[in-house]
């Protein structure tokens, strides 16, 4: 009954989506092309590139596309046709013009569209292929062309394929810089296909109709913009400077106690990538800079000053642009108190309102009211007991309330006594100074330190907060205020904090371009300082929501949705009936087998039979377990083969981690793990790689469970729990403990098969052949040192064979158990197999006979 409920969920499953919807107001695919190498370039191959039948009928693709001004020119898509002819949409030149137009080619046959191509707008697109009368139809932004070529008459089917053409002999090199979207098949006007290249699962979108998948090369999605932080400027200092940002202009301020840098970061991309930000640079020529500390400066964009500010003096100066100087002259004396608060302005009544901070191995809970703005006004200072005191928090002024988010402290505030994270929310009355707890968390989320940005960032509409996070080496995170939940909302960037003695990090929204911007300060004892400025496209979404289903059904319930769940409740009722009927077949059968079957003789060799463990099992190898020996395979926590998911960087990510975290308990480097996955590419580049790729991994590791992805100290390694299972590590651990009652455990482990046969690389080799040292060292050592059936020598000497071919002690085993038990051809055949193999990869012939092999282990 069990198998027949699995199979009737199996069935239910894809219905699940056509009850769910997830916001893609922004999505499509962005085709990488020119100025970028053509090792760059996009591909999307649909239906993962196999032939499309037309069935004799009319077939039509649609899809909206966008034209970026970075490459007007090349290829946007191609078909090849069963008869091997191409049929292509491009971009031309004009030289006479100067113009960008469309261009239809089927196979040499050129046709010329008019309109000029229009950019940096949706635009409809369709061609139709008509095998019947060969009539070929192009719409595009509401042109249209139709033509008559004998190249379409009885074409039997087609593949497509998006940017870069893959097929051998199709091959192009000129790719147009476009995005693409909502790409739809029909057969005889009806929907067979439709890729909405929003959802995905890393380079694969599937289709909402039937579950095909698109497959891609060097994919970027437009949705993922939503939760990849991008670099878009970085600077070296000699001496920490403090960080403020200006959204009304949009420009950083870098200042230090001599110079002004004024960073504006660019606009928009030129081509694939941003240019650099420009810098302004200045001597300050007068007054006192009011700071004791770094990043005690703030800019007011409602009265469009920056404050520079000192706590622990109560001394604040203004900068003066027009005179490049510092408006006070009072020159700060005093050690800070106030390391890393958290501060906001209040307009309403121009009051600058700090909390928290560290000074002499103390932290404090002080909440304190400055008044930079009235004159001879001293400063008010409140302890908010029910907070613990603490640094590095987060907050935010939201209509007379002060917001409270996390930090690092103690209870005592005192550095030497069980500092801590803290991970709790709080609202603080600015009028009564009363304090609130929303929640707090006493176990450190998905089991990763981390401390927040100076500021969070309130969101009207979903009524929660954003703040920065140092884990994971920087993340977005949602706060919600009414449940103790913090949710990623970006991937990691995946900085080595732990690299750096002091690291500062402020988090701002830019409402007008829609971007949050992220600035990151990591300096070192000396003073050296690395400054880095990230942005991301707002509003945000969740990375989670990003990911789709293997097999999704219609999105809207129509007759199709309607059709698939009578179908799957006939096919329960069916299951129902035939599983009766089966219970009865299979009693009948039992009683019948029950008479003719003699009861198995005991054994007195390996305590149980090796038939009789591999039947039983130690292992559990269908949920929550990653396999490498005889294939690669991976089951979540609902026993689901979730195999496709992994790319193949992704899977080779997977193996380095799981192989060189048996090998040493730090784990690979970061430095070796760019060489191992991605040595083709630049420094930068491959680390946004790696970033990418161990997020993308972390995320598919969740359905497993109990799998931690850790960067420490520049080193990665993979953790898994108890509950977790990985064959090759199970079998190396047992291996190092060389204890003879885990037999066996290891013989049934072996007899999966060779590690990862369809994996050749040199870095993976050395992995293999350590496993298969100690694999042909131990099942000899079974043959020589136990009695066993001839069954179990015959699987012990496969073993043996499947990690190493030419094995001469498993070829006289399995050939003498054969031959006594009187199978002699198929022993000659072993034998012959082994000989030709031997000569192939030797170069010389087997030395001994059959008869000799034979001979000598009897």
């Amino acid at each position: 009954m069990r198998n027949i409920l699995f199979i009737i969920l199996t069935l239910l499953y894809p219905l699940y989506p056509l009850f769910s919807q997830v916001d893609t107001s922004e999505y499509g695919l962005y085709i990488q092309s020119y100025p970028l190498s053509t090792s760059n370039f996009t591909s999307m191959t649909l239906d993962d590139g196999k032939p499309i039948r037309t069935r004799g009928k009319l077939l039509d693709i649609e899809f909206s596309l966008w034209v970026r001004q970075d490459n007007v020119f090349g290829s946007l898509f191609r078909m090849i046709t069963n008869k091997g002819d191409n049929i292509d949409l491009m971009y031309y030149w004009a030289s006479n013009t100067g113009s960008r137009h469309p261009l239809l080619l089927i196979g040499e046959e050129v046709y010329l569209l008019e309109k000029e191509v229009r950019v940096e707008t949706w635009l409809p697109v369709s061609l139709s292929l008509d095998p019947v009368t060969g009539k070929i139809t192009l719409r595009y932004d509401e042109e249209e062309v139709v033509v008559s070529s004998d190249i379409i008459k009885g074409v039997k089917s087609v593949r497509i394929a998006f940017g870069h053409c893959p097929f051998e002999g199709f091959t192009s090199d000129d790719i147009a810089s476009v995005n693409v979207k909502d790409i739809l098949l029909k057969r005889d006007n009806r929907e067979i296909r439709f890729w909405k290249m929003a959802q995905h699962v890393n380079d694969t979108c599937y289709d909402e109709i039937s579950g095909s998948p698109a497959v891609g090369i060097n994919t970027k999605w437009l949705m993922d913009d939503h939760i990849t932080w991008l670099k878009i400027h970085e600077q070296t200092f000699d001496v920490s400077p403090s960080i403020a940002y200006d959204p009304v202009n949009h420009r950083f301020f870098a200042v230090t106690d001599q110079e002004m840098h004024i960073i504006m970061p660019p606009l928009e991309k030129e081509g694939e990538e941003y240019p650099e930000s420009s810098i302004e640079v200045f001597s300050i020529v007068g007054g006192n800079y009011a700071a004791n500390a770094p990043n005690q400066l703030i800019y007011i964009p409602s009265m469009q000053t920056l404050l520079s500010y000192n706590q622990t003096e109560d001394i604040y100066s203004v900068f003066d642009f027009s005179l490049n100087s510092w408006k006070n002259q009072q020159r700060p004396s005093k050690e800070h108190n106030y390391w890393n608060s958290t501060v906001v302005f209040n307009p309403k009544d121009s009051v600058l309102i700090s909390f928290g901070g560290y000074g002499h191995y103390h932290y404090n809970n002080e909440l304190l009211f400055c008044y930079p703005f009235h004159e001879n006004r001293l400063m008010k200072r409140l302890n908010l007991w029910a907070i613990d005191p603490r640094y590095s928090p987060a907050s935010n002024l939201l209509n007379g309330q002060l917001y409270v988010f996390g930090g690092r402290g103690s209870p005592s505030g005192r550095q030497e006594l069980a500092p801590r994270n803290y991970y709790d929310f709080y609202s603080v009355d600015l009028t009564n100074q009363s304090v609130k707890l929303f929640w707090s968390l006493q176990d450190v989320p998905r089991n990763e330190e981390g401390i927040p940005s100076k500021n969070m960032i309130y969101d009207n509409n979903d009524d929660c907060f954003y703040v920065f996070m140092s884990e994971s080496g920087g993340i977005l995170m949602r706060i919600d205020t009414l449940h103790a939940v913090l949710e990623p909302m970006s991937l990691p960037i995946w900085i080595e904090f732990d690299t750096y003695h002091y690291i500062y990090t402020n988090l701002f929204l830019s409402h007008e371009r829609q971007k949050l911007y992220v600035s990151v300060l990591l300096s070192q004892v000396s003073g050296e300082s690395l400054l880095e400025i990230y942005e991301m496209n707002y509003p945000t979404i969740s990375p989670a929501s990003v990911q789709q289903g293997y097999v999704k059904a219609e999105q809207s319930i129509n007759w199709k949705g309607y059709l698939l769940v009578t179908t799957v409740m006939i096919t329960i009722v069916s299951l129902l009936l035939i599983s009766r009927h089966g219970r009865r077949k299979a009693s009948m059968r039992k009683q019948r087998v029950a008479k003719v079957v003699p009861k198995a003789p005991p054994t007195d060799s390996i305590p149980s039979t090796l038939e009789e463990e591999t039947r039983q099992g130690h292992y559990n190898f269908t949920r929550q377990c990653i396999c490498l020996l005889g294939r690669f395979q991976v089951f979540n926590k609902k026993g689901e083969d979730i195999t496709p998911s992994f790319s193949r960087t992704l899977k080779s990510l997977l193996v380095a981690l799981i192989c060189y975290s048996a090998s040493d308990t730090r784990g690979i480097s970061g430095n070796e793990l760019i060489q191992l996955l991605w040595h083709d590419k630049s420094r930068e580049a491959a680390k946004n790689n790696r970033n990418v790729y161990v997020s993308k991994l972390r995320v598919i590791l969740e359905e497993i469970g109990g799998i931690k992805v850790i960067n420490q100290k520049g080193y990665w390694r993979i953790q898994l729990e108890e509950n977790v299972l990985c064959d090759y590590l199970e079998v190396v651990k047992l291996f190092e403990a060389k204890e003879n009652e885990q037999v066996e455990k290891i013989l049934e482990l072996l007899t999966r098969g060779a590690m990862l046969p369809n994996m050749e690389t040199d870095w993976i080799d050395i992995f293999k052949n350590d496993l298969a040292n100690n694999a042909i060292d131990f099942l000899s050592g079974i043959l020589k040192d136990f009695t066993l059936s001839d069954s179990q020598k015959l699987i012990i000497a496969d073993t043996l064979f499947q990690y190493d071919f030419l094995n001469e002690e498993a070829l006289q085993v399995k050939c003498t158990t054969l031959y006594g038990q009187s199978k002699i051809g198929l022993a000659k055949t072993v034998y012959d197999t082994f000989c030709n193999q031997f000569e192939a990869s030797i170069g010389v012939e087997y030395p001994f006979t059959f008869g000799q092999v034979v001979e000598q282990t009897k």
